[in-house]
């Protein structure tokens, strides 16, 4: 190729390059009659105002830049101290003016004010946005809009914007069937979901009022303030409540967004039950707590912009931390966790998509711009049906700890009911206790009294049972069955059993002292064995108990009967598996009803150590053989 056609190609090339701009800055969004609703985010060109100082006319005069970037016709600047101004070209090409709404999302832009200017030079000005009372919009909605009267042929118009939130906008023209189109369509979205989010509130609060469970009245915070912080930065609390008040509805959104992110920490300390399931994670939850309300309090002074960024930027941080805690607790083995890890997720992902919507990551669409409604009104249904297995797993498990201790109850919640129930055969440890003296107490004292002195026995030996992690059988008003090593396996149930009655056995001292000054007179006897045992669910339709049937329950019973008050009588397998442990006296050998033999028999002492040691006693089977 010679020098003169390489010239020729740089020539035929540069033309256009150097024609294109100039042409598309000379281009002007044409208007009819026919366009009823167009976009202008498209058509600006951008002049920054980093000391907001700036006229109209200077910006007419000024070098204009191309939009950052297109992200289906949005532009965004993020946080910023500075003023904007757009230039938008227009052409009407009808002989009469046309009469359109400008209208900006989203609605949280502080100063917006809008200039058309004609072929002559002549101004149109108008100022607006959130710092000024609500009745000063053209029309009386949500977002912020202008009236624009505009001339035949061409003008320009001219748009000043300043914001203390996110400096994110979109500006559309509308005629009055477009604006009636575009209300009639926020009517059915926002009725549905607000009407949605407000039903599950309601529904929650009859629930709270009716089982006084706290998880539901911290549901009905949670959603309640999602949907507070909603209406003001979508503009319907400022027309609803705040009309006169617009720097109030400014701080509204900070305040909101704040309170939205507490009651979600909360929402998830109730329901993961982080101070009962997991206390270490509960004490991290508390000092994050703390962290948060200094910064809350600590930000004020410094006006509404750092304390509405702090805001956003805790709501993404406690977001994360919720998320957090819900697969701590998962992998705890609290199975209702995976609920509220959906319905959490759901809510992230949804104010992720919107927040980089509103960055000018993803492109603008309904969809994603909504995404966080989409996705709390996910997380809330979630949410819902997630406190009803809650509640569930709670009503379960009081059911059963009808017999069993807390701990053990939370592990069977993970078994299904067929299975706890099912007959099946187990080594145990019973006991049994017995009150010396009822039957006498009853016919001396009235009946108010045995009911207060049952009241307080059973307070105290229902904390040991409880604490000890035994199995509640039979509960009659003088006495108890108990059993360890069901429905979950333990290790050394005997010296479990044995030091439980101890405690039981000291602290009914303590008990004897109180009632001594009533001039009451019981003590207490207990029997310890242990051996094979059917268990299982007995009883019949709508009344079942879980029970041990088998011979080391019967011995148990008689070990019992034989005990004096003070006195907690073991069999000789007990006796073996405690004896490197506590102490044991061996008595003589008692002729037990129902069994053929005399059956040998060692009196529990106390912890080795603090007592002269039993003599040693072999480790053998015993053979206890019931009376056919």
């Amino acid at each position: 190729m010679t020098h003169y056609a390489r010239l020729l190609w740089i020539v035929l090339f540069a033309i256009p390059c150097y024609a294109l701009p100039a042409a598309a800055q000379d281009s002007r969004l044409a208007l009819s009659s026919n366009t009823t609703e167009v976009a202008l985010t498209p058509w600006v060109r951008i002049v920054k105002d980093a000391d907001k100082n700036k006229t109209v006319e200077q910006i007419l005069n000024s070098p204009l830049a191309m939009p950052p970037g297109d992200a289906g016709g949005a532009i965004n600047f993020g946080y910023t101290d500075a003023a904007y101004w757009f230039v938008i070209p227009l052409d009407n090409t009808e002989k009469n003016p046309l009469e359109r709404l400008l209208m900006f999302e989203p609605t949280w832009l502080d100063e917006v004010n809008v200039t058309l200017v004609d072929a002559s030079g002549q101004l149109q000005t108008q100022v607006g946005g959130d710092t000024l009372p609500f009745a000063q919009r053209a029309e009386l909605r949500r977002q912020i809009n202008f009236n624009l009267v505009l001339p035949p042929g061409q003008s320009t118009l001219v748009v000043r914007v300043a914001s203390r939130d996110t400096l994110f906008l979109v500006m559309s023209l509308l005629d009055r069937s477009a604006l009636n189109q575009l209300a009639s369509g926020e009517a059915a979205f926002f009725g549905f979901f607000y009407g949605a989010l407000i039903a599950l509130i309601a529904f929650n609060f009859v629930l709270y009022l009716s089982v006084r469970q706290p998880m539901y009245l911290a549901y009905c915070a949670y959603v309640g303030a999602f949907l507070l912080i909603h209406s003001v930065y979508n503009g319907h609390a400022f027309g609803l409540i705040f009309r006169q008040w617009p720097e109030l509805s400014n701080w509204a959104h900070s305040l909101f967004a704040y309170l939205f992110a507490l009651s979600g920490l909360v929402f998830a300390s109730v329901f993961l039950d982080l101070k009962h399931k997991l206390p270490r994670i509960y004490g991290v939850w508390q000092k994050f707590l703390l962290v948060f309300v200094v910064y809350f309090f600590a930000t004020f002074p410094f006006g509404y912009g750092v304390h509405a960024r702090g805001a956003v930027t805790w709501i993404a941080i406690c977001s994360v931390f919720v998320l957090g805690l819900g697969i701590i607790s998962m992998k705890q083995g609290n199975s209702v966790a995976k609920y509220y890890l959906a319905a959490t997720a759901a809510g992230l992902i949804g104010t992720a998509i919107t927040s980089l919507t509103v960055l000018g990551i993803l492109p603008y669409t309904f969809a994603t711009f909504r995404a966080v409604d989409f996705g709390m009104l996910v997380d809330a249904i979630l949410l819902s049906l997630a406190l009803a297995e809650r509640i569930s797993r709670v009503n379960s498990l009081e059911r059963l700890r009808r017999f069993f201790s807390p701990a053990v109850a939370n592990q069977l919640l993970s078994a299904r009911n067929e299975d706890l129930y099912r007959p099946h055969q187990r080594e145990i440890v019973v006991v049994f206790l017995d009150l010396r003296g009822y039957t006498s107490f009853t016919l001396k004292h009235g009946p108010e009294e045995v009911m207060r002195m049952l009241a307080e026995f059973h307070a105290v030996m229902g904390e040991l049972i409880a604490s000890h992690g035994a199995t509640l059988e039979r509960f009659a008003g003088d006495g108890m069955m108990l059993f360890f090593n069901d429905p979950v396996e333990i290790p050394d149930p005997a010296v479990k059993a044995c030091r439980m009655t101890m405690e039981m056995q000291s602290r009914f001292e303590d008990l004897q002292k109180t009632w001594a000054a009533r001039s009451y007179s019981l003590s207490l006897g207990v029997g310890i064995a242990q051996g094979v045992a059917t268990i299982g669910a007995i009883g019949f339709e709508g009344r079942r108990d879980y029970a041990a049937i088998g011979n080391v329950t019967n011995l148990a019973a008689r070990l019992c009967s034989q005990a004096q008050g003070g006195q907690t009588i073991v069999c000789s397998v007990v006796a073996k598996n405690v004896s490197t442990t506590l102490s044991v006296q061996p008595m003589t050998s008692l002729s037990l009803k129902g069994f053929d033999e005399p059956v040998e028999c060692f009196e529990l002492g106390t912890p080795l150590g603090t007592t002269l040691l039993a003599p040693a006693i072999p480790r053998r089977p015993q053979e206890i053989t019931a009376v056919a």
